[in-house]
């Protein structure tokens, strides 16, 4: 399942407008500079097309932290997607080492290790989360 980056493509450009307009000052530099730098970061993440790797996720949190104190806008764009893409990881590795569990009592009843009733009864913990 791929997931939707629009979120962090909409942080990423507002980001980038905003900090634009902050750089018509020179005062508006010392924060128009860190938004167009952290909205290119977001935007150039959401337009990989590699799954969300854990520097992404890294980095993601990173700006949505600093974007917390000078854009509030992206701040709730990029939040939103953090939050939404680690609880799909989260789930994702739960069921993934669900499954390697399960293959591997499988194995182990296979080779005549476990008893029926023990495999039956392993396999009703892990699927039940006991």
């Amino acid at each position: 399942m791929t997931e939707d980056k629009t979120l962090l493509k909409i942080a990423g450009t507002i980001s980038i407008i905003i900090g634009a307009f902050y750089c018509i000052t020179i005062i508006g530099l010392i924060i128009g500079i860190p938004l167009i730098i952290g909205g290119d970061k977001l935007k150039q993440i959401s337009e990989s097309s590699r799954q969300d790797t854990k520097q992404d996720s890294e980095t993601i949190l990173i700006w949505t932290i600093i974007f917390f104190f000078i854009n509030q806008i992206s701040f709730v764009f990029s939040l939103i997607y953090y939050l939404k893409s680690s609880s799909y990881s989260y789930y994702e590795s739960d069921r993934d080492d669900k499954y390697d569990r399960l293959e591997k009592l499988k194995k182990l009843y296979d080779s005549k290790i476990l008893t029926k009733e023990e495999f039956e009864r392993e396999k009703d913990r892990i699927l039940n989360n006991y």
